[in-house]
C-alpha cells in the first residue's frame, strides 16, 4: 500500500516538492551507449513516492574498493565434497532445478519439505523458521486487511473519500492486486463519487484536493491507465507552480496540514528558488533543435504534430492555473487570458485536423506566433513560455526524454560521474523538515572534522536551512573542489551551534555493499551472510565508473573465505553505466551477448559482448534479488544472467526500463536526452531475447523472477529502515565499533522475517550447498 498510495499523500507531505527538470538523481534511469552514463529519468510514480515516504531513514552507505586482476576463478579454492545423504541431495536438485526453471510454486512446495533423513539439523531448523515466518506473514496479510476494511467503513461514514480511497489501495494491494476489491458494489460507487469529486475540485481551482483524488483513483486503475490523463495534467499544474511560485505552493500544502490536522510547514527558504535565474539563457534554438531532432531520431518516430499539440497543451495548462497569477499578474486578466486560449486552441485543432502539414518550418512559425500573441496579451515571460511548450512537447515522446536546461545542467552532470564535490555526508529530512546527517563518510572531511550521525544542519554558510529541501541544501553544501563552507551543526547533549569549517573535495561515489560493516572505513565489510555455509551477499547501489573494480574486489576476498554461494542484491538499483552492467555480467560470463540495442523496426544497432577472462564467479550458484524499483542496468544484469543460467532471480517483477537514451548538447548551457534504442536480452538457448521496456502496450515487460516472493507493505519499510540503520555504524579512533547497544543487526532480516526476499534467497543456496558441506551450519550471523 505504501507504495501504490504513498504519491497521493506526498502534496501534503513535502513542502518542498521535486525539482524542476529531470536531471536529477534518483530514479530508474536510462543506460547510455558504452561508457556513457545512463541518463536517468524520473522513477516511477509508486517507487518516487516511496522513496520520498522514506526519507527519513536516508539512504545506504556506499562502499569504495580497489581494482584487483588476476584474481583465482571462484569455486577453484576447494574440491566439490559428495554428501551421503541421497535424499537430501535429490531434495537439493529438484529444488535448485525448479528454481532455474521458473517453477516458483514448485520451488517453494520443496522449500517447504526438506526430507527429514536429512543430516543437516541446522538446515531443517532454517526451513522451519521459513515456515513460521511465512505464516506469520499471512497473518499479518488478514489482520491487516481487517484493518482496512474497517478503517474504510469508517472514512465513507465520515464522506472522507481521500482516506476512503486510501484503504481501497491497501486492500488492493494486500490482496495481490488481483482487482478483487472493485467486484463490492460499494468500493464501484466509491470510484465514481472519488472521480466525480476530483472533478468539481479541478473546476474549482483546488488543484491540490484534485491532484490526491485522481492519484489514487490512477493507483487503482494503473493497469488500465483510465486516470493517467488527469495525473499528468495536475501533476503539471503542481510542477508550474513549484517552479515559478514556490512559496504560494509551500503556504497552500501548509494550510492543508493544518485543515487536515497535521502540524504546519516551517516557513519557506526562498534560497535558490528564483525560476528567472534557473531559465537564464533559454532561447528558441534551443526548443527548435530538441524538438526537431526528437521528432526525426526517437525510437518510437512520435508525429511531429502530436509533438507540437502536447507543447500547445502544456502552455494552454499554465496560462489557465489562475495561482500563477503571482508570478505573471496579466494571468488575472480574463480577456487577455481567453485570447491567448483562444489562439492555442486554433493551433491545437489545426495540427489534428492536417497532421501532415507539420513540419519543421512550421513548427518554428507557429512557435514565433505564440510567442507574438503571449506578448499582445498575458505577457508571461518568453522563457517561460518556451520552457513550459518543449516540457509539454519532449513529454509526447516518452517520460525519459527531455530538456536538461541551463538551470538544471550542473546538478545533471554532477550525478552523471562518479565522483561529486563536497564534504562527505549523506543527508536527509526528517518529519519536522530538519535536515539531518544519516552518516559521515569515512575518510573525508565531514568525518575528519567530528560530524556525527544524527546531527542536525542548521546552516550552511550562515544562511538557515529552515524550510529548505533536501537539494536546496545539497546545492549549498557541494561546490568546487578546494572551496570552503562551513556547517553550523545542532548536536544532542550540546548547547548552541557547532561550527565545523571544511573545506571542499572530491568524495568517491561507492556502490558496492556487503553484508554487515566491519570497520571504520568505507572499504570495511563481511561479505559473507553465512559464513558457515560460506555464502557471500553482495549490494549494488548504482552502475558507477567502479562498480566491476569494487565487485571484482570483493570476489576476490569471498574467494579466500571459501564462498559457495553468492547473493547479489539489485532490489532498488536504479541503473547507471551500461559499460559498468556488461562488466558485472562478464564476472559470471565468460562470452557471449550481454545486451542488443535495436530500433523501433527490430534492427539492431549496436551490441554489448562480455569481456572474456574476467569470469570469477562463473562456477558459483548465484542468486539475484529484484524488485518493482530494480530499473534499466540492474535489468540487463538479472535478465542477462538469467538467460545464460547463471542465476536464480529472486523477488518481484523489476520496474520495466529497457530503453537508450543519448545525451545531446543545445548549446554551451543545456542539453537534453532522448530515447532512441531499445535493449533486448540475449535470449536461451537460441530463442529470441527479451525486451525489458513496458510500453503503453506492454503486457509483459521488465525481469520476471524464477521464485516470485512477495513482501507486505510493512515488510519492506522495516527491511528498509533496518539495512539502512545497519549500515551506519559508529567506530572510535582505533578503529573499535562504539555503541554497540545501539547498532542494528542485519541477521534480524532473516531470523525474523522482515525480509521474506532475503530470507527465501539465503535457504535456496543453503539447501544447494549443503550437500556440498556435511554438518554445515545453515544460517544467517
Amino acid at each position: 500500500w505504501a507504495l501504490r498510495a504513498a504519491s497521493a499523500d506526498r502534496s501534503q507531505r513535502d513542502g518542498t516538492g521535486g525539482t524542476r527538470g529531470s536531471g536529477g538523481p534518483g530514479g530508474p534511469g536510462g543506460t547510455g551507449g558504452r561508457g556513457d552514463r545512463c541518463p536517468r529519468g524520473p522513477r516511477p510514480e509508486r517507487w518516487t513516492d516511496l522513496m520520498r515516504a522514506l526519507k527519513r531513514f536516508g539512504g545506504g552507505v556506499f562502499l569504495a574498493l580497489a581494482l584487483v586482476s588476476g584474481a583465482p576463478t571462484l569455486g577453484q579454492t576447494e574440491g566439490v565434497v559428495t554428501g551421503d545423504q541421497k535424499a537430501l541431495a535429490r531434495w537439493s536438485q529438484d529444488l535448485w532445478t525448479s528454481a532455474q526453471g521458473g517453477a516458483s510454486g514448485k520451488a517453494l512446495e520443496l522449500l517447504n519439505a526438506v526430507p527429514s533423513g536429512a543430516a543437516d539439523d541446522d538446515l531443517r531448523a532454517s526451513v522451519e523458521r521459513y515456515r513460521t515466518n511465512i505464516e506469520r506473514r499471512e497473518t499479518e496479510r488478514s489482520e491487516s486487511i481487517a484493518k482496512a476494511r474497517a478503517e474504510l467503513a469508517g472514512a465513507l461514514e465520515k464522506d472522507n473519500l481521500v482516506d476512503a480511497m486510501r484503504s481501497v489501495i491497501e486492500i488492493d494491494t494486500l490482496n495481490h492486486n488481483d482487482r478483487s476489491v472493485l467486484d463490492d458494489p460499494g468500493v464501484r460507487e466509491l470510484v465514481a463519487r472519488a472521480e466525480a469529486k476530483a472533478r468539481e475540485m479541478e473546476a474549482g481551482g483546488d488543484w491540490l484536493r484534485a491532484h490526491v483524488l485522481f492519484a489514487r483513483l490512477h493507483l487503482l486503475f494503473d493497469r488500465e491507465r483510465t486516470y493517467e490523463p488527469d495525473v499528468r495534467r495536475l501533476g503539471l499544474r503542481r510542477t508550474m507552480l513549484r517552479f515559478y511560485v514556490p512559496e504560494l505552493l509551500h503556504n497552500m500544502i501548509s494550510a492543508q496540514r493544518v485543515e487536515d490536522g497535521e502540524e504546519p510547514l516551517p516557513a519557506f527558504n526562498k534560497l535558490g528558488e528564483d525560476w528567472r535565474e534557473k531559465l537564464s539563457g533559454v532561447d528558441e534554438g534551443m526548443v527548435f533543435r530538441a524538438i526537431g531532432t526528437g521528432a526525426q531520431m526517437h525510437v518510437d518516430r512520435e508525429p511531429l504534430a502530436d509533438i507540437m499539440v502536447a507543447g500547445f497543451e502544456a502552455v494552454r495548462t499554465m496560462v489557465t492555473t489562475s495561482d500563477l497569477a503571482e508570478a505573471f499578474p496579466r494571468l488575472k486578466e480574463r480577456d487577455d487570458v481567453e485570447r491567448f486560449v483562444s489562439f492555442l486552441d486554433s493551433r491545437i485543432a489545426s495540427l489534428r485536423a492536417s497532421p501532415a502539414k507539420a513540419d519543421f518550418s512550421e513548427l518554428v512559425v507557429s512557435v514565433r506566433r505564440m510567442l507574438s500573441t503571449n506578448d499582445s496579451t498575458v505577457r508571461i515571460d518568453r522563457a517561460a513560455v518556451l520552457h513550459e511548450f518543449a516540457d509539454g512537447a519532449m513529454g509526447e515522446l516518452d517520460e525519459f526524454s527531455s530538456i536538461i536546461w541551463p538551470g538544471d545542467l550542473e546538478q545533471f552532470e554532477r550525478t552523471t560521474q562518479g565522483t561529486f564535490k563536497g564534504v562527505g555526508v549523506q543527508i536527509t529530512q526528517n518529519e519536522a523538515g530538519d535536515i539531518r546527517v544519516v552518516t559521515p563518510l569515512s575518510g573525508t572531511p565531514a568525518a575528519r572534522a567530528g560530524i556525527r550521525a544524527g546531527d542536525l544542519i542548521r546552516k550552511v554558510n550562515g544562511e538557515s536551512t529552515l524550510g529548505m529541501g533536501t537539494l536546496q541544501a545539497v546545492t549549498l553544501i557541494t561546490g568546487e573542489e578546494g572551496t570552503p563552507v562551513t556547517l553550523s551543526v545542532e548536536r544532542e547533549g550540546h548547547d548552541g551551534l557547532m561550527e565545523f569549517n571544511l573545506i571542499r573535495a572530491e568524495i568517491p561515489i561507492h556502490a558496492v555493499k556487503g553484508w554487515r560493516r566491519t570497520g571504520p572505513d568505507e572499504l570495511d565489510w563481511d561479505w559473507f551472510i553465512d559464513r558457515a555455509s560460506r555464502i557471500g551477499y553482495v549490494r549494488l547501489s548504482q552502475f558507477t565508473n567502479n562498480t566491476t573494480a569494487e565487485l571484482r574486489k570483493a570476489a576476490t576476498e569471498m574467494a579466500a573465505g571459501g564462498v559457495k554461494g553468492l547473493i547479489l542484491d539489485l532490489r532498488g538499483n536504479p541503473g547507471g553505466l551500461l559499460n559498468e552492467a556488461t562488466g558485472v555480467v562478464s564476472q559470471w560470463v565468460d562470452q557471449g551477448v550481454v545486451v542488443t540495442q535495436e530500433d523501433n523496426t527490430g534492427v539492431e544497432r549496436a551490441r554489448e559482448t562480455v569481456r572474456f577472462g574476467d569470469a570469477l564467479l562463473s562456477d558459483i550458484p548465484t542468486i539475484v534479488l529484484v524488485n518493482e524499483g530494480s530499473a534499466s542496468a540492474s535489468e540487463i544484469v538479472a535478465g542477462a544472467l538469467q538467460d545464460y543460467r547463471k542465476a536464480v532471480i529472486v523477488g518481484d517483477r523489476s520496474f520495466g526500463k529497457g530503453s537508450v537514451q543519448q545525451v545531446l548538447g543545445l548549446g554551451p548551457r543545456a542539453a537534453f536526452k532522448l530515447t532512441t534504442q531499445y535493449y533486448r536480452l540475449p535470449g536461451r538457448d537460441g530463442a529470441p531475447g527479451r525486451l525489458i521496456h513496458r510500453r503503453p502496450e506492454s503486457t509483459r515487460w521488465g525481469i520476471e523472477p524464477d521464485v516470485v516472493v512477495e513482501m507486505l507493505p510493512k515488510q519492506f519499510l522495516d527491511a528498509y529502515q533496518l539495512r539502512t540503520e545497519a549500515d551506519v555504524v559508529e567506530f572510535d579512533g582505533a578503529g573499535n565499533l562504539v555503541n554497540r547497544e545501539n547498532a542494528s543487526d542485519p541477521t534480524d532480516l532473516v531470523v525474523k522475517g522482515i525480509d521474506p526476499q532475503l530470507e527465501t534467497a539465503l535457504l535456496l543456496l543453503q539447501s544447494k550447498v549443503s550437500v556440498d558441506m556435511p554438518g554445515s551450519r545453515a544460517q544467517a550471523h
